[in-house]
This record gives C-alpha cells, sequence and structure tokens, in this order.
C-alpha cells in the first residue's frame, strides 16, 4: 500500500467527522426549529380557548397543561410528519364566546370547522394568514361585522361556508380572485351591494348559495364560464328584471333556488332540455309570466317543482316519457286554464309518477270536471288541494283510490251531487279543527 494512501487518510476522516457534525447540527436545528413551531401551536390553541366558553358536552376539557401533547386534544388533528395542527373540528359542540385572532399562528391548518354553535363577535381579520387552508365552515353561528377582506389571501381555499350568520357589508370583491372554490355559501346574512359580477372568475364552483341576504339589485349574467355549477340559491335577494340568458346554459345544474323575488319574463320553451339533470326548481313569488314550458314538467329529472304566486297562464301540456321522479309539484296562484275541453289531461299523464306526494293546482282558472283518471295518481300522494278553481259537476269515485290523503281541499269550487261513497275509503284525511 501506497505512502501517499497513508497521507490521504487523515484529510478524508477530517472530511467525514466536519460532515456529521455539520449534519449533526442541522438535526438539532431542524429539531428545535420544529419543537418551537409545535409550542407555537399549542400556545395558540390554549389562547382559543380562553375566549370560547365549553359547552355541555366538554370538548375543551382534554385542552390542558396536564396533557402536553396537543394532536391528542378533541377536535385536533395533526400532521404525520411535522406535528402540526392541520384540522380543527369544533362543530355542533354547543360553544360560545369569541374567536382568537391567534388562529393566525396555526399555520399548517388546512380544514377549520366550528359550525353550528354559537360563536359570536367578528371573525378574525388575521385568518387571511393561514395560507394553507382549504376548507372554512364557520355556519350556523353568530359572527358579526364584515366579511374580512383578508380572506382573499387565502388562495388554496376549496370550501367557503359562512352561512347563517350575522355579517353585514358588502361580499369583498377579493372573492372573485379565489379560483379554487368550489363551495360558495353566504346565505343567511344581512349584505348589500347585489350580486357581484366577480362570480364569472369562479369557474369551480358547484354550489353557490347567496340566498335570504337581501342584496337586491338585478339578477346578473355572469355563468357563461360557470360549467360546473350544480347547486344555485339566490333566493329572497328582491332580486328585478329576467333571468339572464347565460344561466340557461348551465346544463349541470342540478337544484335552482330563485323563491322571494320580483323577477320577470318567461320562461324558454326548451328549459327541461337546456337543464336536463334539474331535480330542484322553485320559483315561486315572483311575477314570472306566460306558459310553463312543456319541457319542465316532462322532465324525468325534476324531482320538485314550485311555480307557486307567479302570473303564469295557460294550458299545462306534458309530453310522453318512461319515467318520472317528481314528489313535490305545486302550481298555485296562478292563471293556468284553457277552457279546452282535454285541459285537465296533464293529470292522466302525472299517474306514470308513482312517488308523487304533495300536488297544489289551488288558485288557478281550471274548470270542467275532475277527470276519473285523478284516481290513478300515486297511492302515497299524501297532499291534494284543487281549491279556488272554476270546477263542476260530480266528484269522480275513483278520488277513493288516494288512499294515502292526509289533506284534502276542493273548496271554492262548483261542485254538485253527492260526495262518491268511495271517500270513505279516505281513513287518513286530517279533518280542520278550530274553525280553519
Amino acid at each position: 500500500m501506497s505512502d501517499e494512501w497513508f497521507r490521504l487518510v487523515p484529510s478524508f476522516l477530517f472530511a467525514v467527522m466536519v460532515h456529521f457534525a455539520a449534519s449533526s447540527t442541522l438535526i438539532h436545528m431542524t429539531a428545535a426549529r420544529n419543537n418551537s413551531t409545535a409550542i407555537s401551536d399549542r400556545l395558540a390553541l390554549l389562547a382559543i380557548k380562553s375566549m370560547i366558553k365549553d359547552g355541555p358536552q366538554g370538548v375543551l376539557t382534554s385542552w390542558n397543561d396536564s396533557n402536553i401533547n396537543f394532536c391528542q386534544w378533541e377536535g385536533v388533528t395533526c400532521s404525520r410528519r411535522h406535528q402540526r395542527v392541520t384540522l380543527l373540528d369544533l362543530s355542533s359542540r354547543g360553544l360560545t364566546g369569541t374567536l382568537s385572532p391567534s388562529i393566525r399562528n396555526l399555520s399548517f391548518l388546512r380544514w377549520v370547522w366550528l359550525f353550528n354553535n354559537s360563536i359570536s363577535g367578528k371573525i378574525p381579520p388575521e385568518m387571511g394568514r393561514l395560507f394553507r387552508l382549504q376548507d372554512l365552515r364557520l355556519q350556523n353561528n353568530s359572527f358579526t361585522g364584515n366579511i374580512p377582506a383578508s380572506l382573499t389571501n387565502c388562495s388554496n381555499i376549496q370550501v367557503l361556508h359562512l352561512g347563517r350568520n350575522l355579517l353585514v357589508g358588502k361580499i369583498p370583491d377579493g372573492v372573485g380572485s379565489l379560483s379554487m372554490l368550489n363551495l360558495l355559501i353566504l346565505h343567511g346574512n344581512i349584505l348589500k351591494g347585489g350580486i357581484p359580477p366577480f362570480l364569472a372568475n369562479l369557474t369551480l364552483l358547484e354550489t353557490l348559495s347567496l340566498g335570504n341576504c337581501t342584496l337586491g339589485g338585478r339578477f346578473p349574467d355572469v355563468f357563461q364560464q360557470l360549467t360546473n355549477l350544480r347547486r344555485l340559491a339566490f333566493a329572497s335577494n328582491n332580486l328585478v328584471g329576467s333571468i339572464p340568458p347565460s344561466f340557461y346554459n348551465c346544463s349541470s345544474l342540478e337544484e335552482v333556488y330563485l323563491e322571494k323575488n320580483r323577477l320577470t319574463g318567461t320562461l324558454p320553451s326548451n328549459l327541461g332540455s337546456m337543464m336536463p339533470r334539474l331535480s330542484v326548481l322553485t320559483l315561486y313569488d315572483n311575477q314570472l309570466t306566460g306558459n310553463l314550458p312543456p319541457s319542465v314538467l316532462s322532465s324525468p329529472q325534476l324531482n320538485q317543482l314550485d311555480i307557486s304566486q307567479n302570473n303564469l297562464s295557460g294550458k299545462l301540456v306534458i309530453t310522453s316519457r318512461d319515467s318520472c321522479n317528481l314528489e313535490f309539484l305545486s302550481l298555485s296562484s296562478n292563471s293556468f286554464g284553457s277552457e279546452e275541453d282535454d285541459e285537465m289531461k296533464f293529470i292522466d299523464d302525472l299517474s306514470i309518477c308513482r312517488k308523487l306526494l304533495e300536488l297544489y293546482l289551488d288558485y288557478n282558472q281550471f274548470k270542467g270536471f275532475l277527470p276519473e283518471s285523478l284516481g290513478n295518481l300515486s297511492t302515497t300522494l299524501d297532499s291534494l288541494s284543487v281549491a279556488f278553481n272554476y270546477f263542476s259537476g260530480d266528484l269522480p269515485s275513483s278520488i277513493g283510490n288516494l288512499t294515502g290523503l292526509t289533506l284534502l281541499d276542493l273548496s271554492s269550487n262548483q261542485f254538485t251531487g253527492t260526495l262518491p261513497v268511495t271517500i270513505g275509503n279516505l281513513t287518513n284525511l286530517c279533518w280542520p279543527q278550530n274553525g280553519s
């Protein structure tokens, strides 16, 4: 073995020793840093506890100094690698108090679920520093003040649910930059400023609910790019004007809630084919005019349709179909009726709807006889009202087939003759009390 090799050995050993020393130092520094951030998480959790009054379930009992491992505290979930808090789930625990700004120090938080409590005060603007946040659910509390504009810094957020609080003011414009959002629910607050046009930017949205916010203004034409939208709720917002054309291009929509506004105009004749997945459509208490498109009543996917309290008119037509999923149908308080001999033929076509539970035809302009096919409706039918129309003649004996009825309202018509004996089959009827 050469002398040169022996000369190199000390240098090699020295390099190895330096490497291990550096690695050891780095390991100790990393451990110290991790320990420091872990302590920060623990202190943040204790600060949150200090401002919240525990509920009857005692969820915060485990949050104490005797249990030093905060990752084992109830409602807290940590990441395996870093042992940092990633989920804070204190939902439905009967909590009161306010939310501490120290929540900002839980910098690894991805999910914050505090819904179904009675937490009050303002939503801390410091939450805008939770850059990893993906899911924020604060619904059904008593939060007040504005929606913090700082929340728009949480660019990874996918779920933002602040519904049913006491929030006020405008929806921050920066919400339009949260391009990852697939659920935005702000309903049941006291907001203003109309429905914001920046919604057009949220192309991943699947659920959008701004109902019962008294936002006012017009129904915006912002739906061109919202091709993933499945559930839309703008109810009770004092919206005016007609439903914009781009709305009808949302062919993925399954549930639409637009009731209690002041919407005008007519419904497109091919609405049913434009929205083939539609299962719920509620448009009651608006000012819509024209006919109800046959494509709507004929939709095999439709489960609930409520267009009561509008100014719709004309003949109701259902085209042939192989299936029917209807459970609830309310056409009340319109001007339906054509005075044609077959204006009640749609009753025949409803016989295929074997899941139908409630049918309301009251306060319209229907005339003539109730058809015998009435008795072919589903035996699961629970409520039937044809009150305040112009029906005449005898009641069809087939009405006795509807043995599931608990409510039957035939009042304020022009029926004659005697009640059919078969009406005695309706043993589940609940008779009005107290003069009602």
